[in-house]
């Protein structure tokens, strides 16, 4: 069975803007995480609950629309241009939703517990969220611009790239004022995870970056 060429092109629009919806359900979730860390510093257990939940909900709809894009994948198959290259764009977005739900779940089970971390040590590691958050929207706009031509997205690539150094180097601090402030051992551990979660997003966002730059060029 064969697709008339105006189908195709309309579902390949279409999956563009289901990845931009999931990249967009991957921010919301990271902008909870940077307002999570807030309401930790002000010892406030009942908002850090109530993003986590909302986090959650984020995450759960970046699952559902990885599964949209997948079905529209799935009824065009070999017709689509790129189609091994929009699964692996959609499955990246969709692993750094889930550093999002594991970032929060850690800091949601430590509120519960009402374990204490220094307020220092909780601003530096809100700086490495907003870097991320930072190299997520590039991320973002990387995948908007693919509506503009590849001249566009090689511009903003670039832009991915040097937000993820920042990442890097923010995040080298926090693992060093983590290690040197003095907690326990599991609050150790989970803080470093939830550093190390942080720094993924952005380096999955700029492996993300790399396919829509292949994406670009072969449309």
């Amino acid at each position: 069975m064969t697709f008339p060429r105006e189908t195709v092109e309309q579902t390949r629009r279409r999956i563009l803007e289901l990845c931009q919806d999931h990249v967009r359900k991957a921010l919301d979730a990271l902008r909870t995480i940077c307002i999570m860390f807030s309401a930790y510093q002000n010892e406030d257990e009942n908002k850090v609950l109530q993003h986590h939940a909302d986090i959650t909900f984020h995450v759960e709809k970046a699952w559902e629309v990885k599964r949209a894009i997948m079905q529209e994948i799935a009824e065009l198959g070999e017709m689509l241009v790129n189609r091994d290259d929009f699964i692996n764009l959609s499955a990246g977005i969709n692993k750094i939703a889930d550093y999002c739900g594991g970032i929060s779940y850690r800091l949601a089970e430590m509120a519960k517990r009402r374990w204490e971390v220094p307020k220092e040590v909780l601003k530096e590691m809100e700086n490495l969220a907003e870097a991320s958050l930072n190299s997520l929207i590039r991320l973002r706009d990387l995948i908007l611009a693919l509506r503009y031509g590849a001249s566009k997205v090689m511009e903003i690539a670039l832009e991915v790239e040097a937000s993820e150094k920042t990442v890097d180097s923010i995040y080298r601090k926090v693992d060093l004022k983590i290690i040197s402030s003095g907690v326990s051992l599991p609050v150790m551990f989970l803080l470093r995870e939830v550093a190390v979660f942080l720094e993924d997003v952005a380096d999955v966002a700029e492996e993300v970056a790399d396919i829509v730059r292949i994406i670009a060029m072969t449309a």
